[in-house]
């Protein structure tokens, strides 16, 4: 079922990206090419049922997250869901319409069109009862201005703005034309010498988004120095900053990519937690996750070639490894002690083993710290001065006598599905003196254990590109299934 589910969500992707996709190069068509008369019209029809397809196929949500719901009468909630599915409905067909006036007043006399404006402004109104459905049915809708006059009259400015480039539509050809579409005209020509008419129009619609997209990218890297320039402290270097048409962020946690230009935007996020695209050409259609990117599993043959180097152990075995690693953390620490924490980074060919003493974690410590009468009666004795010694000391172990079993413990952790653990954590606590429990033969216990993928360990030493590729060989894994920092590391490995 969830593989039905997620191919149906993947085809409806799809389907969108060539809608949105055909769309633009219709536009651009009708913009450019001189056609007139019934074949005007065609092209303008379809335009407009392209435009309501793509704005029907992107339907709303209706309900929100669990997590995230406003509580609502029962009664409330379903008026507003009901309103929600009749201004889509509405919205769609609106769509349609501007789509057909747009189109077929470009070659009409360059000037103001009333009634593409009075379908944008319905638009707009449209866009704001959904919002206040949206309320309705326990969402939390994004209003879009910040709740005090100066935000409503600077977003009803906004709105008006869209609403006569709207009604210019018609003009706007003539304006890029003249302005920035000398390179698109130019390479039409070129292009149309050497193959079909039928090729030299999608060529040049690829050459138009290049040379657009160049544009930004190097108005965005200008509009960054100045605002660089002038720091955050200045207001116009703040908004500079923030208002960047393109912008790129990679870290090892995440990665980030954001081309928002008026009403074009273009939003990839990727990270260990999840994914989210956005992609508005005038229609808007996203998508999230919280499956994060390890959402590519391995084929049937990856699978039945990846099994070989799974080495499981059993639960005593487990258990048995975990007890000595435990014994040789205990034997290395202090002799006065309360809390443990081992922990193991690893790579192939290159390891790091830290040991914390007593951190200074009063809840995982499981039983009371003295009181300061009793400490008062401790500094009798010099035990007080001696455990203040001992408190949150930070030990390097080069030399575990137990390297062998975390090793074993490591491969074993090994799975088709999520790969190899890159750290693990071990927590012993002393039992409580208080009382008489015991673990076993010892007078300490494991009261935490847990291995690491999604996120990169704190290395104290940062192992090669070199150690990274030999561990994916010595454990491989489908490039889908990698956290997305191991991907940043190991570009080249397939």
């Amino acid at each position: 079922m969830a593989t039905v589910r997620r191919a149906r969500r993947s085809a409806q992707t799809f389907t969108l990206i060539v809608l949105i996709v055909l769309l633009i190069g219709l536009y651009l068509f009708s913009a450019f090419a001189n056609i007139h008369g019934q074949a005007r019209t065609d092209l303008s029809v379809a335009i407009a049922v392209l435009t309501s397809l793509l704005a029907l196929l992107n339907g709303p949500a209706l309900c929100p997250p669990a997590s995230e719901v406003v509580p609502r009468s029962s009664f409330v909630a379903f008026i507003g869901r009901l309103v929600i599915v009749v201004v889509w409905i509405v919205q769609a067909f609106n769509f349609g319409f501007s789509g057909y006036f747009v189109s077929s007043s470009f070659q009409e006399q360059p000037g103001f069109h009333g009634r593409v404006a009075l379908l944008a402004t319905v638009g707009q109104v449209l866009t704001l009862v959904a919002l206040c459905a949206r309320s309705m049915a326990g969402f939390r809708p994004d209003w879009g201005f910040s709740p005090s006059v100066l935000g409503a009259l600077r977003f009803l400015l906004d709105r008006v703005v869209l609403v006569i480039l709207a009604g210019y539509a018609s003009t706007l050809p003539d304006l890029v034309e003249t302005a920035v579409a000398w390179v698109p005209d130019h390479v039409h020509g070129f292009f149309s010498s050497l193959v079909p008419a039928w090729l030299a129009w999608p060529m040049t619609v690829a050459a138009c988004a290049v040379w657009f997209f160049a544009v930004l990218v190097a108005e965005s890297l200008l509009q960054l120095l100045i605002a660089s320039a002038l720091g955050p402290e200045n207001s116009l270097g703040a908004w500079l900053g923030d208002h960047v048409p393109v912008t790129y962020r990679r870290t090892d946690a995440d990665v980030t990519f954001d081309f928002d230009f008026r009403l074009i935007r273009i939003f990839y996020y990727n990270s260990v937690q999840g994914w989210a695209y956005l992609v508005r050409v005038l229609l808007e259609v996203r998508g999230n996750s919280n499956v994060g990117p390890l959402c590519v599993g391995p084929t049937r043959k990856q699978r039945r070639r990846l099994q070989r180097y799974e080495e499981p152990l059993s639960d005593e075995e487990k258990d048995h490894l975990r007890d000595r690693v435990a014994a040789a953390a205990v034997a290395a620490a202090p002799p006065e002690w309360r809390l443990l924490t081992l922990e193991y980074r690893a790579v192939v060919g290159h390891e790091e083993i830290q040991l914390r003493v007593n951190p200074p974690d009063r809840v995982a410590w499981g039983w009371d710290l003295p009181t300061e009468e009793e400490a008062g009666e401790e500094e009798g004795d010099g035990s007080a001065g001696e455990s203040e010694r001992t408190s949150d000391i930070l030990l390097e172990l080069p030399e575990f006598p137990e390297l062998a079993a975390l090793r074993r413990l490591r491969e074993a952790s090994y799975s088709v599905d999520r790969g190899v653990a890159y750290g693990v954590t071990m927590t012993m606590e002393k039992n409580d003196p208080s009382g008489n429990t015991r673990h076993g033969d010892v007078p300490w216990r494991i009261s935490y254990w847990a291995t690491e993928r999604d996120r990169m360990p704190a290395w104290r030493q940062p192992p090669t590109a070199r150690q990274y590729r030999r561990d994916l060989r010595r454990f491989p894994t489908v490039r889908g299934r990698r956290p997305f920092w191991l991907r940043n590391q190991v570009k080249w490995v397939g």
